[in-house]
């Protein structure tokens, strides 16, 4: 299945991967500014470095500019053609850099960061705990915007097929994360709390995961 998917994220068209999360594959704009607030409330005007796990073009980069943070940023996917997109995006902002790597374990990705995003990413990870421990070793934080909450009663992942125009379609994993598994992920990351925040428009999520060297895990 891993094969098949990254061959699939891997042949999309310049123009499909430019498209890419601006329509089909869209996140809520009501998350997406969420998740800037929440940001721009742990680090206000001050510049901040975040690893974006499973990038895809960069498309939120730009908007976490536009909402005026001062980001020193640096995305990690697996697909070519979303990845030259996002080099074309970011060309000439010395600010902004890439690396090509699974965002289901990040081996490779060195450095680190001030937080890590998982943009709408752990619902489509096959290994979310392995991604997220390993994330834990990268930055100070963690930030997840989830399209579909950790809150059923079981785990389901289902291999879906995503429009992205003109009849074409991609696989992508669906997972619906049980309570259960994502406090033992929780557990093996040595959280010490997570604060939650809700969008009106819609079901999504953005929690902030606290380990106990993070400078803020005890403001709530």
């Amino acid at each position: 299945m891993k094969d098949a998917l990254e061959k699939s994220w891997g042949s999309l068209t310049q123009e499909r991967a430019a498209e890419y999360l601006r329509t089909y594959g869209a996140p809520s704009e009501g998350s997406k500014r969420l998740t800037a607030e929440v940001l721009a409330d742990r680090f206000g005007a001050k510049p901040f470095t975040l690893l974006d796990v499973g990038c895809g073009n960069a498309h939120v980069f730009g908007y976490l500019r536009e909402a005026g943070l001062d980001v020193d940023y640096t995305g990690v996917d697996f697909s070519d053609p979303l990845l030259e997109v996002a080099r074309s995006a970011l060309a000439g902002d010395v600010g902004a850099a890439l690396i090509k790597a699974d965002a289901n374990t990040l081996e490779g990705v060195d450095g680190h960061w001030d937080v890590a995003l998982y943009s709408h990413v752990v619902e489509m990870l096959s290994s979310p705990e392995a991604s997220l421990v390993a994330a834990r070793r990268l930055a100070d934080a963690i930030l997840i915007r989830f399209f579909q909450p950790p809150e059923a009663e079981v785990d389901l992942v289902e291999l879906r097929e995503m429009e992205i125009g003109d009849g074409s379609t991609v696989p992508y994993l669906r997972r619906t994360m049980s309570r259960d598994y994502y406090r033992l992920i929780l557990t093996k990351l040595g959280c010490t709390s997570v604060d939650v925040y809700r969008d009106e428009t819609s079901i999504d999520q953005v929690h902030v995961l606290h380990y106990g060297d993070d400078p803020q895990s005890t403001r709530r």
